[in-house]
């Protein structure tokens, strides 16, 4: 097989392969014997039918499909260790006969990708305000804790504990979804959902009966619900104040003396959620932005092949026709897939290139991978040592855990470079810029 590199266009090389008789005579022999596992022929038994006569047979097709597969098999065993290679070969056209055979193929390799940093910003909360908040939410937590309940014959006011008995039917169908389950609400004034509104003002023994209506996701018809709603006991809480005494004899535990002691804690717990909360936060904006500053020298014939790769595969798994009803037409749905796949190209190549430049390696240590299972126990609903042993013992969930953790190294390292703006929430939810 000889190779003759043609031209060269952006992340395309192309390339031509030509194949003598000899290299030609020897894919006949092994489609030969393949056809001989596949067909039998009247007149011959199974497994001896001569090349003349599957070369009879099968016409044109004989050098057009079956040795043409053989001497792609050849091309694909060449290229298995070309540096950067991004998607199978692309055969662009073939000459296939009993003498010799040309192939071009283009090779599709990795896009050489430039990142700039400067149209990347990050938002971070602002520690101070968010530590207070943190602070005051876990001391009434406390109160809420320790609340001394008593029965009240009043209607419910807000902060009062209702007990209730509820029953919820679908109104077009008038199947019962909910019947007659108990639970009870502590009536928050900031609690906006209906069912706390329309508790209060009413008393133990009343029934409180009202409409919901929720969008559907094709936005027509939407469903509507009747509640009613049973009051079975309404409860004034009375709250405890937090003082040093409170902190020394309720909470002796937490072995603290003061209040200060209990803030000081409480800030400390704070502190850690914050730092940990901040850290992903600011992977994922720096992960969502990295397609916008990063530019790809990428050949648009790249984008088109790889996006027919995906549709061929979507068609073979019986999935394509459900995709494009997403859309409108199939030249968007294509439109569509094409943008995903250059925004994920994006990405993936960004973060391959800064790994490169910080030196930062795709292997995770026992420890590093010890530590990504026990975030994931809860997700996975197991104990957090049967996630340990899931991520070290099987090698396509070790595999995808170290890259987890790869990304989130060079999203670390990437954070170095960017622009970071503090905000702050105030107490409407609006986010400010921190002056």
């Amino acid at each position: 097989m000889e190779i003759k590199e043609v031209s060269v266009e952006k992340n395309i090389v192309t390339k031509e392969y030509l194949f003598n008789k000899s290299e030609i005579e020897s894919a006949e022999k092994k489609v030969l014997t393949e056809l001989n596992r596949k067909y039998t022929v009247e007149g011959f038994r199974k497994g001896k039918v001569p090349l003349s006569v599957f070369k009879i047979r099968f016409g044109k097709d004989f050098y057009d499909v079956f040795v043409f597969e053989k001497l792609v098999d050849l091309i694909y065993d060449s290229v298995k260790n070309e540096p950067n290679l991004l998607l199978i070969p692309e055969i662009v056209s073939k000459e296939v006969s009993k003498e010799e055979a040309k192939i071009i193929v283009n090779l599709h390799k990795k896009p050489v990708a430039n990142v700039d940093f400067g149209k990347i910003k990050v938002k971070i909360a602002d520690k101070e305000e968010i530590l207070e908040n943190y602070v005051e939410i876990r001391m009434k937590s406390l109160q809420d804790e320790h609340a001394v309940i008593e029965p009240k014959e009043d209607p419910a006011e807000y902060d009062d504990l209702v007990r209730v008995k509820i029953t919820v039917t679908n109104v077009e169908t008038g199947k019962v979804l909910i019947d007659g389950n108990e639970d009870e609400f502590v009536l928050y004034k900031e609690d906006e959902r209906p069912i706390i509104r329309n508790l209060v003002g009413h008393k133990k023994g009343e029934i409180v009966e009202f409409d919901r209506e929720f969008e559907k996701e094709d936005k027509e018809n939407n469903l509507k619900y009747h509640y009613k709603i049973e009051i079975l006991e309404v409860y004034k809480r009375n709250l405890p104040e937090i003082t040093d005494d409170f902190v020394k004899t309720t909470l002796t535990e937490m072995h603290l003396e003061t209040v200060e002691q209990l803030k000081e804690k409480f800030r400390e717990e704070g502190e850690k959620i914050y730092n940990r909360e901040v850290k992903s936060s600011v992977r994922e904006q720096i992960l969502a932005a990295l397609p916008k500053a990063t530019d790809l020298f990428i050949s648009d014939k790249t984008i088109d092949y790889a996006v027919r790769l995906v549709v061929a595969n979507m068609k073979e798994e019986n999935k394509y026709n459900d995709f494009v009803k997403k859309y409108e037409t199939e030249e968007k749905a294509i439109e569509n897939l094409k943008e995903y796949y250059v925004t994920e190209l994006k990405k993936e190549t960004a973060i391959e290139k800064i790994a490169k430049e910080n030196n930062i390696e795709k292997k995770a240590s026992d420890q590093e991978l010890e530590k990504y299972a026990e975030l994931l126990a809860p997700y996975w609903g197991i104990s957090i040592e049967r996630a340990k042993v899931i991520v070290k013992e099987k090698p396509e969930v070790r595999a995808e855990v170290e890259n987890m953790i790869f990304v989130d190294k060079v999203l670390d390292k990437i954070s170095e470079f960017v622009e970071k703006e503090t905000v702050y929430i105030n107490r409407e939810g609006e986010e400010n810029e921190k002056e």
